[in-house]
């Protein structure tokens, strides 16, 4: 097993993108316990749902599956509870009440083609007690066993290494996204705002611009139409812009303004996350 995990370590290593880590993890996993098809799913606390990449039997190509973290689902007991299920056949509704009354088949295998689940092991994924996400794999010939249970047990905190590395570079590469786009505008003032035009951060020209009437820290939280006032006129544009993620400039009084969208893509959550507002304005 030692040969295992030095191997899976240095996938984890090489993987530097979100869904092709939970592809290939899977398949190494897979292939070591003998299973016919796994998958790896990522914890979405904001949504409450576990998230993941599945490869379509029929056509190769990947596809992206969403469930939600309720007793209805195998993957979702498992996240709750924090236990490891084994179960010889997901379609026995006896077996799955015995476990749980509430418990049922609610599986991404179910809208694969091609793919007809009959036994399940499913582990959740912890580090430091926080949930992660879950590890699930399908169709172990004989079923899966005590010994299985052991080996994915000692590889969880691999695993949760795994995804808590790609999910942090994953937010890096948005707040590199959110620095180059302050940088690249350094003399113009720059507000970054949620979707909701809340201010979440602003620089020093943007502090100068309102005549160092607030301080960064009273900005923060509050409504960039609070702020300026006059944007509001130009409210239904910019909610046009979000809702095509596109980036548009005009004017607004002396001032130039340009909206840039910062996406953020992880998994099923593609699109963006915050709004840069640029500031072009007169010195001197």
């Amino acid at each position: 097993m030692d040969e295992f995990i030095y191997r899976l370590s240095k996938e984890i290593l090489s993987d530097l993108h979100l869904e092709k880590m939970l592809i290939n993890i899977s398949n190494e996993i897979k292939d070591y316990i003998g299973a016919e098809r796994a998958s790896l799913f990522v914890y979405d606390p904001e949504d409450n749902t576990l998230n993941s990449v599945v490869i379509l039997a029929d056509t190769g190509k990947p596809k992206t599956v969403q469930i939600p973290v309720t007793k209805e689902s195998i993957a979702g007991f498992t996240a709750i509870t924090g236990k490891i299920l084994n179960i010889k056949d997901v379609h026995d509704f006896d077996e799955l009440y015995s476990i749980d009354r509430e418990l049922r088949y609610h599986s991404p295998w179910l809208y694969i083609p091609d793919v007809e689940t009959s036994s399940m092991i499913s582990v959740p994924i912890k580090k430091d007690g926080r949930l992660l996400g879950v590890f699930q794999a399908i169709n172990k010939k004989g079923g899966f066993t005590k010994e299985d249970e052991k080996k994915l047990k000692k590889l969880s905190p691999l695993i949760a290494i795994a995804i808590d590395r790609a999910l942090s570079l994953n937010q890096l590469e948005m707040v590199r996204s959110v620095e180059k786009t302050i940088l690249d505008n350094v003399m113009e003032g720059v507000a970054l705002v949620d979707l909701n035009l809340n201010v979440k951060e602003v620089n020093s020209s943007f502090l100068e611009m309102l005549g160092y009437r607030f301080s960064e820290d009273e900005l923060k939280g509050r409504s960039l139409y609070d702020i300026i006032p006059n944007l509001k006129e130009y409210e239904r544009k910019i909610n046009f812009l979000i809702e095509n993620d596109l980036s548009e400039e005009f004017p607004l009084e002396i001032m130039r303004v340009k909206v840039v969208p910062i996406k953020w893509e992880c998994l099923h959550k593609k699109g963006i996350k915050y709004l840069a507002f640029i500031f072009s304005f007169p010195r001197g």
